[in-house]
């Protein structure tokens, strides 16, 4: 009965050509706009390291000793954004070893030259310690990372991307090569595969989303001052820190500039950690002096992201925008096959005269509405690439990562089927109510 069903389904659409390529471009479009916005947010709200993210942790203590009216940022905004740390936190919370795995982690900024003077790029350098790379799943393709030694030794030594491995020195294989910075001799141990996770959680203040801007020399962080490198954001200072209020002048030692991170393996472990954390916090008695409260957090990093809100408000308010063009759309497809069926009475009426039950009436017009919006969803793919594409020429800082995945390809047509069920079954049910014995007589 299916097979019947089908082909009367393809008869009725060639019998009515005009209204079916119009109900199927009513939704097309309708699934174009809904996909476009829908890949978007996809993207922007993916997990950034697939596999190690639900391992990670952001780890967080006031300590900065300023009263609460001046506790501010060096831009003056007096908004403490980003949860970093001062050095003297990171160092102790670094000696105690309490996670599987931790690190410090700062953007820093400095100009980077190959073996050739002046042959060089004004770089983001990501400060660590020797626990990221693994933790965090940069992928080595030459070389090693540096170890906790040469973190303690402050040995200046790098890992640079394969990018500008090949930019500086026109090769990847770069390991065993000088970098100069600001002077100094840095050593290139390893080289790694481009490094962008989205969004870029680990320094928000930096950018949130990118295709292009990544860090493509990481280093320990110990090592990146002593090269002159420069954090050029903090969080806050320390009372009596000198009140320089320009943007790239920080006091490493008095201002909350450090990020830091820690691997949690278990609820045991996170338990464990912010029991540990909370018990940090109270050694720090002085605090009160500077009437503080205590605060301490451990964030999981969806808990980071929302907090953080990094998915722009416009991105979400045009999935509903595009969502409620897809419903009047529907609205109007809907009403497209219901004068179309309906055209259709006589025949159905004969059909129903000569035993036809209700539910084959039905499932002929059903398959046929899916089969309107399946082939709508054909025709809507391409739309949709298009679309990705505008919203790629935008220029946002987060539009060039829009799109196509195999997800959201296999998502599309699973809406389109959605849809035609949706649309199909008001005016398949009312074609299928049609009393045999006046259509019969009528006919």
């Amino acid at each position: 009965m299916v097979g019947y069903s089908f082909e009367l389904a393809l008869q009725g659409m060639r019998r009515f050509p005009r209204t079916s390529a119009l109900a199927m471009l009513t939704v097309a479009i309708g699934l174009a706009a809904s996909m476009t916005t829908l890949t978007l947010l996809h993207t922007l709200s993916a997990d950034p390291l697939p596999g190690l993210s639900q391992h990670l942790y952001l780890v967080w203590v006031d300590t900065v000793r300023a009263k609460p009216t001046t506790y501010t940022t060096l831009d003056g905004t007096g908004v403490v954004d980003y949860k970093r740390l001062r050095m003297a936190d990171v160092e102790a919370l670094l000696a105690a070893r309490r996670a599987v795995r931790q690190t410090a982690v700062a953007d820093m900024f400095a100009r980077v030259e190959g073996g050739d003077a002046g042959h060089g790029n004004d770089e983001t350098i990501l400060a660590a310690t020797s626990d990221f790379i693994p933790m965090f799943g940069v992928a080595l393709r030459d070389g090693r990372s540096w170890t906790a030694a040469e973190d303690a030794a402050r040995t200046p030594v790098a890992v640079i991307d394969s990018e500008l491995a090949r930019s500086l020195f026109s090769t990847e294989r770069a390991v065993g090569k000088v970098l100069r910075i600001k002077g100094h001799a840095v050593r290139v141990i390893g080289v790694s595969a481009p490094y962008a996770p989205q969004p870029h959680f680990f320094a928000l203040d930096q950018w949130s989303f990118s295709g292009s801007e990544r860090e493509r020399v990481f280093m320990p962080y110990s090592a990146a001052l002593d090269v002159g490198a420069e954090p050029r954001r903090s969080d806050g200072c320390d009372a009596d820190t000198a009140k320089d209020k320009t943007l790239f002048s920080v006091d490493v030692a008095r201002c909350a500039w450090l990020g830091y991170w820690v691997q949690l393996d278990t609820p045991q472990a996170v338990a464990d950690y912010r029991i540990y954390l909370n018990n940090y916090l109270q050694q720090q008695k002085d605090l009160a002096s500077f009437g503080r409260s205590q605060q301490a957090q451990l964030l999981d990093v969806p808990q980071w992201l929302t907090l953080q809100n990094v998915i722009p408000d416009n991105v979400r308010l045009n999935v509903w925008l595009a969502g409620s063009f897809l419903l009047l759309c529907m609205v109007n497809v809907t009403g497209l096959l219901a004068a179309k069926f309906m055209r259709r009475s006589a025949e159905v009426g004969i059909r129903r005269a000569l035993g036809a039950p209700r539910r084959a009436v039905m499932l002929q017009h059903m398959i046929e509405a899916g089969a309107v919006c399946v082939l709508g969803g054909v025709l809507a793919w391409p739309l949709t690439l298009l679309g990705l594409a505008l919203l790629r020429m935008q220029g946002q800082g987060f539009t060039d990562l829009a799109r196509l995945d195999v997800s959201m390809f296999g998502a599309l047509f699973m809406l389109a089927m959605l849809v035609g069920m949706l649309v199909g079954f008001l005016p398949a049910w009312q074609v299928s109510m049609v009393q045999p014995g006046l259509q019969v007589k009528s006919a």
